[in-house]
């Protein structure tokens, strides 16, 4: 009982000074009293402010670095959007440039007849150089016909076809022997693929030099006269010397090459003899 009258005195002191102090507040006995506590305060409320700054900046900024995060993956999508179409516009450019080559040189010669094809399958390694293209039978084309680069350079011979591709063995084969001759010194000789798929032209008795050109002989009837194979690039031993080595560099790339003409109007006139 007692404690209970106690609780009620001090409820009601409290009430009593809390009603003194906010009409002490409203007649301004206070405001000096809240500027000496402002006053003492302020410190205690800068250093709070100064610590819980960064955390609140962090937390507001948390939402802008979403947003720039899929802004950057939306800008990485569209720049590898623009490669990939810059790259397919530079193969579509290299393609109408050797279709263009190619429309040049069947117009120099109307006489040939020639069928554009693409490469689209390698079979390289030391001692093989062949390439798939996608004419076949059905465009005109049959084994042994002669193939040439877009720009005229000798590149090989269709060995087997089908109606819609054709296997054709490149100049750097190592079966590949083509007859062919010096074009200054018009020394006769043959050309031979060989390991690492590059190009010697061999049983050459005349005097050939770095520098001159070989080019396609008619001797064996495999092959249209005067087709350009590649340029002497090496040579040792003397006309004399029975194993003399003339190393000859293509005039085409032939492992980048994307473009071929296949020479559909010459009809080879001995196609399984050796050169």
């Amino acid at each position: 009982m007692v404690i209970f009258q106690r609780y009620t005195w001090w409820v009601a002191a409290m009430v009593g000074l809390a009603v003194l102090l906010t009409a002490a507040s409203q007649v301004g006995v206070l405001s000096p009293f809240q500027g000496v506590f402002l006053t003492v305060t302020s410190p205690f409320e800068r250093l709070l402010s100064g610590t819980f700054r960064p955390v609140a900046s962090l937390l507001s900024g948390a939402g802008d670095t979403s947003s720039l995060q899929e802004e950057n993956n939306r800008l990485r999508l569209q720049v590898e959007t623009l490669q990939v179409q810059n790259v397919t516009l530079q193969q579509a450019a290299d393609r109408v440039k050797d279709l263009e080559e190619a429309l040049k040189l069947t117009e120099g010669r109307p006489d040939e007849v020639r069928v554009a094809a693409n490469i689209v399958h390698r079979d390289a390694s030391p001692f093989t150089d062949v390439v798939v293209i996608d004419r076949g039978t059905s465009s005109g084309v049959k084994v042994g016909q002669v193939v040439i680069s877009a720009q005229g350079t000798l590149m090989g011979t269709v060995t087997k076809a089908t109606p819609g591709q054709a296997f054709v063995r490149l100049i750097s084969d190592s079966k590949s022997k083509i007859a062919s001759e010096d074009l200054q010194t018009k020394a006769s000789g043959v050309i031979q693929g060989t390991a690492n798929r590059g190009i010697a032209f061999e049983l050459a008795q005349a005097e050939v030099k770095v520098g001159d050109n070989i080019v396609t002989s008619a001797l064996t009837g495999r092959f249209p006269a005067g087709i350009p194979i590649g340029k002497v690039t090496e040579v040792t031993g003397t006309p004399q010397d029975l194993f003399r080595t003339v190393k000859v560099e293509s005039l085409v790339r032939l492992a980048t090459a994307t473009t071929v003409l296949v020479i559909t109007s010459f009809v080879p006139q001995d196609v399984g003899a050796a050169p």
